[in-house]
């Protein structure tokens, strides 16, 4: 049977091995807003609402780049066979997607902060699609450490419980009755 050019499996490893491309998926997701409404997505929404959304995005953005922080800690203190072998072949790319996380999560907290500085009219006007793509972008980078913290979680449970092969399992025999 012929293989399609685009399996689930090439595409999650293209999606794993090139961070940027959350970029592309957030300009995608903001045109598809920005057809649907015949606007970017704060059209409508007047400044005291603009300026709540743009708080809440800078704020969130902030908290998932803290829990960013907590993974690459994780991921740092990590020892095992398991994350051995996947700091050996896969450590660039890991750094690549753990460096994306943290700056786009900066950016995200960043660009919100200087847009709610700078909105002083009725209307929001072309940061509004600035903004658009940041919290796209910030989604996109959310459902990435998720993955990432997922992947860290499983290696680790794996290496913890797993035994070396010289080395035989013990069970504990359960108490007995007392007498």
């Amino acid at each position: 049977m012929a293989r399609g050019i685009l399996s689930t499996r090439s595409v999650h490893n293209l999606w794993s091995e090139h961070p940027s491309i959350d970029w592309v998926i957030a300009a995608i997701c903001v045109s598809i807003v920005g057809f649907l409404q015949r606007g970017h997505i704060l059209s409508g929404h007047p400044l005291d609402q603009r300026m709540n959304i743009y708080a809440t995005v800078a704020s969130v953005a902030a908290i998932v780049g803290g829990f960013g922080t907590a993974a690459i800690s994780q991921y740092a203190t990590s020892s095992g066979r398991r994350m051995t072998f996947l700091r050996a072949r896969f450590g660039e790319s890991l750094r690549r997607n753990w460096v994306s996380i943290l700056t786009s999560m900066t950016a995200v907290s960043a660009g919100c902060l200087a847009t709610m500085l700078s909105d002083t009219t009725k209307e929001v006007g072309w940061p509004g699609w600035i903004i658009g793509i940041l919290l796209f972008l910030g989604l996109t980078r959310a459902i990435r450490l998720i993955w990432l913290f997922r992947l860290l979680i499983d290696v680790s449970d794996h290496d913890g419980t797993a035994t070396t092969a010289n080395e035989p399992v013990r069970l504990v025999d359960p108490p007995g009755p007392s007498a």
